[in-house]
């Protein structure tokens, strides 16, 4: 469930056409993954990545799809800009707009295994959705670490260049795996997949190979639907992670000037979410935190079409909360 797992976790034991998970070394849950050998070498890019592994086996796929992904990704963009109103044809996404973007952009992979009867883990998901899962994933990462540190790049919804967010992830070892490896991408192909979730411009290259004007539908049957449910997953990681901090106790005094921070950019992008003109939930304010999630889990069930669920048992909120870890 999306409370229990999120998006990325949710799918990342997702197999490819080409035999491989979409979450490689770090699929989650670690019972589902296959640990698939890889073909790796050390990494030569400048910078924080350079000397660590990198899986190559993993990028010959991801970069064969690119230019068959970076379109789908470009639908989701337009999307998501036309309902925040920003619809000039050079508007640039702020933070918390590229933060939806990415996890709209995996919510696609989401809502296609989790829509109506679920969907096998094993199941097979094409390679270009794969790519886009590769490629999307590091913007939702960046954007991920701005907010649990309230980076001054996410407090407000303000524009950034691809060279801010190259140096941001660089600079906080975003490029880099938990399991010791690194990010494979090259920096030129990493720099223009950035400047187009920002610009929104095909480079020439690219633009020459693949269709431009990608339609969602062909993708996604009900674009509004799938739209609404990655708003409301956004706006429940959000509320959950606002508990997250409520919990802690006796933060030292350098800390809960750090806290209210964070507590500020989860609050206001949940608004983001909530106010989106898509968004159709109205959640009561005066339930209880368990009560609140439950009411937002069996929301994100309903745009699934599956069945609302009567509760979310303790463990799972102590698993999700990290209470007593």
């Amino acid at each position: 469930m999306e409370f229990r797992h999120g998006l990325w976790t949710g799918v990342s034991a997702l197999f490819s056409e080409s035999g491989r998970q979409l979450g490689e070394a770090n699929t989650r849950p670690f019972l589902l993954n296959h640990q698939i050998p890889a073909e790796t070498v050390a990494c030569n890019y400048e910078g924080s990545r350079y000397g660590r592994a990198i899986n190559i086996s993993a990028l010959r796929i991801a970069m064969k799809h690119f230019d068959m992904a970076l379109p789908i990704i470009g639908a989701v963009r337009k999307f998501h800009l036309e309902k925040v109103g920003k619809t000039a044809p050079d508007a640039m996404p702020g933070t918390w707009d590229l933060y939806i973007i990415a996890r709209s952009s995996i919510g696609i992979v989401a809502y296609k295994n989790r829509h109506g009867a679920p969907t096998r883990s094993d199941a097979v998901l094409s390679d270009t959705l794969a790519s886009l899962f590769q490629f999307i994933s590091g913007v939702f990462m960046i954007c991920r670490q701005m907010m649990i540190t309230a980076d001054p790049a996410i407090r407000e919804n303000n524009t950034i260049s691809a060279e801010a967010l190259y140096a941001y992830a660089d600079d906080n070892g975003v490029f880099l795996s938990p399991n010791g490896m690194a990010c494979a991408g090259g920096i030129a192909k990493i720099m223009e997949f950035l400047e187009f979730c920002c610009s929104g411009r095909f480079s020439e290259e690219t633009n020459g190979k693949t269709n431009a004007d990608f339609n969602l539908e062909t993708i996604i049957e009900d674009s509004e639907n799938w739209y609404r449910y990655a708003l409301a997953t956004v706006e429940m990681d959000c509320f959950t992670e606002l508990e997250c901090l409520r919990r802690q106790r006796n933060p030292a005094p350098n800390q809960s000037a750090q806290i209210d921070a964070v507590k500020k950019v989860y609050s206001a992008i949940s608004q983001y979410c909530t106010t989106n003109v898509a968004f159709t939930a109205q959640f009561s304010k005066t339930k209880d935190f368990k009560e609140g999630v439950l009411e937002r889990q069996n929301y994100i069930l309903t745009l699934l079409g599956r069945p609302k669920i009567t509760s979310i048992s303790d463990k799972y909120i102590s698993e999700r909360l990290s209470i007593g870890s």
